[in-house]
């Protein structure tokens, strides 16, 4: 299993940037491979997207911590991933923080390879893209940012 992590600060407080993050209705506006996610009920999430131009749709587990401002969520073994994102106060703006860890089905590498050379750079990418989409949003300079991954 590979490991993926990105940071980023955003000028906005951090209670801000938690609150929209950890909604799933927002996270089709900055996740680049989602279109739609929603909440099953507690600790439960699902998505639909679309990835390697073949549509997917995923559910999984997903946790919160507001106190701590944390998220966490993953798969329940269709699919070998699980993640983490921190936002913390630093200083005048919030650190955002985010940790993937993924391992391809049999048979995705060459999809990944397609996309953009490798897999490790598409979902680094991907990891960069998702964090630059939240600044954009929440500071209001833009919106979603492309990836090869979606």
């Amino acid at each position: 299993m590979s490991r993926y992590e990105s940071e980023i600060k955003v000028q906005a407080a951090p209670d801000a940037v938690f609150a929209y993050v950890k909604e799933p209705r927002n996270m089709p506006k900055y996740l680049p491979t989602v279109h739609g996610a929603s909440s099953q009920g507690e600790g439960r999430v699902a998505v639909d997207g679309e990835a390697a131009g073949h549509e997917y749709h995923s559910d999984g587990w997903f946790k919160v911590d507001d106190d701590a401002r944390t998220m966490s969520w993953g798969s329940d073994g269709e699919n070998k991933y699980s993640g983490d994102l921190h936002v913390r106060e630093h200083e005048d703006h919030s650190h955002v923080a985010v940790s993937l860890d993924f391992e391809p089905k049999p048979g995705q590498e060459e999809a990944f390879e397609a996309q953009s050379g490798s897999r490790d750079k598409t979902i680094q990418e991907g990891l960069d893209a998702a964090l630059q989409s939240i600044k954009n949003e929440i500071e209001g300079q833009g919106g979603k940012v492309p990836s090869p991954a979606g």
